[in-house]
């Protein structure tokens, strides 16, 4: 694996994603949005990792939510997943904004996303099984009341290909492996209402994580 590759990969999709989040304005729609990303990714990259993810709204309790004719509006939470690819090397990283300052319960919800992504990457490290990472992180959300509401797994290996062993959720038999490529990608869904993930592409070492996707992950509010 070329982790030199990987890591340019994930620079470019933080780059991407700081030019399309500063480029949001009421009204553009979904699929503007995600034309855009395509358009950046073949400018710096030449292709794109996967078909991006841009909702807004309700469609963002869509966890694989395919882009529409849906115009952004204030008050609308946007989630973006996006991923470049450099000489066949991946990244892959998701950020939730709001357009409006989040009720209570959003910000709840965000906060306990965000710390469901902390926990799990502060666990990961080489020799420790997909299954007991993703049970990790599912049973901290569970005891907050959300085992209904976390519908993925926790994520993924990544590398020439977009999803690759070792693959970490409830079904995996693949143990993490030092200088894996991987996600970590918590979410939490409400069906008609909004949803939430953070992700980003990490390092597996020996005995720790190595964050490679940059963009901040503190909750933002976007001027649109």
């Amino acid at each position: 694996m070329s982790l030199k590759k990987i890591r340019e990969s994930c620079r470019l999709a933080d780059e991407i994603l700081a030019e399309v989040v500063g480029n949001l304005r009421r009204d553009k729609s979904e699929i503007a949005v995600a034309a855009e990303i395509r358009k950046l990714a073949k400018e710096k990259t030449k292709a794109l990792a996967f078909p991006s993810i841009v909702a807004f709204g309700k469609n963002s309790a869509e966890p694989h939510h395919s882009p529409t004719e849906r115009k952004l509006k204030v008050g609308d939470i946007v989630k973006i997943d996006l991923g470049v690819r450099i000489d066949g090397f991946c990244s892959d990283l998701t950020r939730t904004f709001f357009t409006r300052k989040p009720t209570d319960f959003q910000q709840k919800i965000y906060a306990t996303v965000s710390a469901a992504q902390k926990l799990g990457i502060r666990k990961v490290a080489a020799g420790t099984s997909g299954k007991a990472l993703d049970a990790l992180v599912r049973d901290s959300l569970a005891r907050k009341g959300f085992a209904k509401n976390f519908i993925h797994s926790l994520g993924h290996g990544l590398g020439r290909r977009i999803h690759q062993n070792p693959k970490i959720s409830p079904k995996s038999k693949s143990s993490l492996k030092n200088g894996d490529a991987i996600t970590i990608e918590p979410g939490l869904y409400f069906p008609g209402k909004f949803g939430v993930r953070i992700e980003d592409t990490v390092l597996v070492g020996k005995n720790r994580a190595e964050v490679l996707t940059k963009f901040p992950k503190k909750m933002k509010v976007l001027a649109i």
